[in-house]
């Protein structure tokens, strides 16, 4: 069964850089692409309109950490390889969050082992703090350019 979410709530895109390295990493040009990290801030992709409801802009194909407008939590990922899908599940890091603290967050990056982004996420504003969980989990389908 598919579930379909509005692209109100959230984006996501696989990066140019991601088949880039991949390709590369395949002809042992560099060295071996991992995915390795995610980063949970904020980005000026989100923002909110006249009515008060934020709107989710067309997500480019290429971005790096620079375009964050700011970082708090970054977290090792342990990805998962099943028929053809890679899965990568990112769960916030409260260890990394000051008690007190609310965090706005709308972007989350996914990086490689060069620590640049191959894969981000946007989602409506939302604040994360102590005590609030958050996990988001993309899937890379291995079997369709």
């Amino acid at each position: 069964m598919t579930t379909t979410v509005s692209d109100k709530l959230y984006k996501s895109k696989i990066l140019d850089y991601y088949y880039q390295r991949r390709a590369e990493s395949s002809i042992s040009v560099g060295e071996r692409f991992l995915i390795s990290k995610a980063v949970f801030g904020t980005s000026s992709l989100v923002t909110k309109n006249e009515s008060g409801e934020y709107d989710i802009a067309d997500l480019p194909r290429n971005f790096s950490l620079a375009d964050m407008t700011s970082q708090f939590c970054t977290i090792p990922l342990k990805p998962t390889y099943t028929d053809g899908v890679i899965t990568i599940r990112m769960d916030l890091d409260q260890t990394q969050l000051q008690e007190g603290t609310s965090y706005p967050f709308n972007t989350l990056a996914v990086l490689d082992n060069l620590d640049k982004p191959i894969a981000i996420m946007c989602v409506q504003e939302d604040s994360l703090y102590v005590g609030k969980t958050y996990t988001a989990v993309m899937g890379i389908n291995t079997t369709i350019a």
